[in-house]
C-alpha cells in the first residue's frame, strides 16, 4: 500500500495521495462494559472519509442493538428515535419493524403508520399526508413484529380521541394542552 501511495503521489501534481488512497494501518477496538462505551485506538492519522455517515450511525437502532447484545441486556427493548427531517429518511440504517409518526407542519397534520422496513415505506407516497416534512419512529423488538399493526392501530385510536379527523367521531380538542407525564421514555 505504501508503494501504491508513492506511485499515486508522483501522479498527483500536489503530491497528496493520502486523500485519494486512504491507508488503513491498524484500528484496535475494545468495549468497556462498565462505562458502556467503545474504545477505539488508531495507529495512523486519517481524515474521516464519511463523517456524516458515522455521525448518523452513532444513534442508529442497528448500533444500539449491537450494544445491547454486547452488554447482555436481552431482548424486548424498544429503540426510540427523535424527530428528523424528510431528507434524512434514506440514512435510517436498521429501521426495521417500526411504528412511525409523520407531521406536515404547514397543514398541521399528523399521521401514524407501521412498517417492516421504514426506508422502503417512507419513500413511497402517503396520500393522506403527501407533504409531510418531519418523522420519528420506534423500533419494536422482533418478538413484537406480529403485534406491530395492533400497536399502530392503538396509537391511531389514541390520537383520534384527541385530534379532529373524520366527521361523526368523538374527539376532544387539545389545543393549548400540555403533557402532564413526568416520566417520558427517551
Amino acid at each position: 500500500m505504501s508503494y501504491m501511495r508513492t506511485l499515486e503521489g508522483e501522479l498527483h501534481k500536489d503530491g497528496d495521495a493520502e486523500k485519494t488512497i486512504p491507508f488503513w494501518e491498524f484500528l484496535d477496538v475494545e468495549f468497556d462494559r462498565k462505562n458502556r462505551k467503545f474504545i477505539l485506538r488508531s495507529y495512523f492519522t486519517q481524515t474521516p472519509s464519511f463523517p456524516h455517515l458515522f455521525a448518523r450511525l452513532v444513534g442508529s437502532p442497528a448500533l444500539n442493538k449491537v450494544e445491547d447484545e454486547l452488554e447482555d441486556k436481552g431482548s424486548g427493548r424498544i429503540y426510540k428515535q427523535d424527530w428528523k427531517t424528510r431528507d434524512e429518511v434514506e440514512f435510517e440504517i436498521g429501521a426495521q419493524n417500526v411504528v412511525y409518526t409523520l407531521i406536515d407542519t404547514d397543514a398541521k397534520l399528523v399521521y401514524i403508520g407501521e412498517a417492516a422496513d421504514l426506508v422502503k415505506r417512507l419513500i413511497q407516497p402517503h396520500q393522506s399526508i403527501p407533504d409531510w416534512n418531519l418523522f420519528r419512529y420506534n423500533v419494536l423488538p422482533n418478538e413484537l413484529s406480529h403485534y406491530r399493526v395492533a400497536i399502530e392501530r392503538m396509537i391511531i385510536r389514541d390520537f383520534a380521541a384527541l385530534c379532529p379527523n373524520k366527521p361523526g367521531r368523538n374527539w376532544r380538542d387539545i389545543d393549548g394542552y400540555s403533557l402532564a407525564n413526568d416520566k417520558v421514555d427517551k
